[in-house]
């Protein structure tokens, strides 16, 4: 698929937009939260006019363009807690879509492991050295996870071997089962090209862990 012109949604800090940009694609991002708007700005800033990021959510924007390719990557769409927003995101979206447009939603599939843990346990996420501090960051979370909302509240835990718990940070985020996901998208007006259950592209399955979506407008 050749895009000339690539949108990202819940673009964060930038990490996806190198990809198109040392392809020559022209890239546009939006993201909601200002420091990784500035932070974006200044890590792709070499790319000159190729590039643009602009301040926005995701659930109602207008760019007064259309592009070849938009995406949603990594489970960012997670954060849409609701029908209606995942709708309004993309009656957003779809305003910026040509006949030949792809619209590409990466998440993964909800583990009944993952959403009913113990109350209470804690579970290693990941750890990191500090840019700054240069101390070494362990992350641990928790979950309670609602079945009636089908939203999870997550608590990550950062830590280091001198300082237990220094930083608690707490985010919700909707666990779109396949099912669901198929039926907001035809109800918005989407076609599905694609499913797959990896980046490699193979077909999704009952095992599969993640759900991607290559969808074109109806």
């Amino acid at each position: 698929m050749v895009s000339n012109s690539v949108l990202e949604l819940a673009c964060g800090t930038g990490r996806l937009a190198q990809v198109f940009l040392r392809n020559g694609a022209h890239y546009t991002g939006l993201e909601i939260i200002p420091d990784f708007v500035s932070a974006s700005i200044k890590k792709l800033n070499k790319y000159g006019q190729n590039v643009s990021i602009i301040e926005g959510d995701m659930c109602n924007f207008n760019l007064d363009k259309k592009f070849d390719f938009i995406f949603i990557g990594f489970n960012s769409f997670l954060h849409l807690l609701n029908d209606r927003d995942a709708m309004d995101c993309f009656h957003s979206v779809q305003k910026h879509m040509h006949k030949n447009s792809h619209f590409i939603l990466d998440m993964y599939i909800p583990n009944p492991l993952f959403l009913y843990r113990p109350i209470g346990s804690r579970f290693h996420v990941l750890e990191y050295t500090d840019s700054i501090s240069h101390d070494h960051i362990f992350v641990e979370e928790n979950n309670q996870y609602d079945p009636e909302t089908e939203i999870n509240k997550i608590t990550w835990y950062f830590s280091t071997t001198k300082k237990k718990d220094f930083d608690i940070r707490q985010f919700f985020v909707r666990m779109y089962y396949p099912s669901k996901m198929n039926q907001i998208l035809i109800d918005s007006g989407f076609t599905i090209c694609h499913q797959w259950g990896d980046y490699y592209r193979t077909s999704m399955t009952a095992d599969s862990k993640l759900q991607i979506y290559d969808v074109v407008l109806q």
